[in-house]
């Protein structure tokens, strides 16, 4: 007796694509971390990847629509799961982006103070030539700053300098960034803030200074790679002063 084969709906298909896409997103992820890739290949190559499954899933809705609108039932499996499986590339990629962050302003540096920024001396060093300036943009930095992030300011407290350098040293310990400078006689603090999934790198510099009465603490974010930064720095300094000033 010879079995018959029942052939899949073209559906099915779609659904195995997208899977496809999907297995080989973390592999360019894995090769831009061994440094086989480049960042423009690596990053730009993962977000083509889910953009793709993303537009087979909306054509996958309209599948599924039709299928119901028409009573073709055999193409509602396979495309009500490929509209499903879409979901969760976006809604990854929306938890650690955001819903506003790719409307950030397209700048990567920022400080609490734009006239007199905090000097790196750890990330001078520790950067490489293919990686962000460090040096600060006095042309257009500020004005871009003020509209995007007009909150970032220097924080005052009445604690002492001595008080500030402690606590703040706390802080990028319980934050899990990476401490590669400290001079508690001029009160300056650098880190390094690296990322989960592509390794990104952004370096932190805290400048404490004596104050009538206190202290008055500064501190800059500057990421390594990338023109914008999707509001990364600036939600961190506000974070960390935040945090600082309780």
């Amino acid at each position: 007796m010879q079995c018959k084969t029942i052939p899949r709906p073209w559906t099915f298909w779609l659904l195995v694509v997208q899977c496809v896409l999907l297995a080989i997103t973390p592999l360019l992820i894995v090769a831009y971390r061994l440094e086989f890739l480049r960042l423009n290949l690596g990053f730009l190559g993962v977000a083509a990847l889910i953009m793709t499954v993303a537009i087979l899933g909306v054509f996958a809705l309209l599948v599924w629509i039709f299928a119901t609108m028409f009573k073709r039932a055999h193409l509602k499996p396979g495309s009500g799961w490929a509209t499903i499986l879409a979901l969760f590339p976006l809604a990854i990629s929306l938890s650690i982006v955001g819903g506003g962050g790719f409307s950030m302003a397209p700048i990567h540096d920022i400080s609490t103070d734009t006239q007199n920024p905090p000097l790196f001396l750890s990330a001078v060093i520790e950067r490489k030539q293919t990686d962000n300036s460090l040096e600060y943009n006095f042309k257009s930095l500020p004005a871009q700053q003020q509209k995007a992030y007009p909150d970032i300011a220097p924080l005052t407290l009445t604690m002492s300098p001595e008080a500030a350098f402690a606590k703040a040293h706390k802080l990028i310990e319980d934050n899990g960034w990476t401490l590669t400078g400290e001079s508690h006689k001029n009160g300056h603090l650098e880190a390094v803030y690296q990322s989960l999934i592509f390794a990104f790198k952004d370096d932190i510099v805290i400048r404490i200074r004596p104050a009538s009465g206190g202290s008055i603490i500064d501190m800059r974010s500057s990421s390594r790679v990338g023109i914008s930064d999707l509001g990364a720095n600036a939600k961190r300094i506000r974070t960390f002063l935040q945090a600082l000033a309780r």
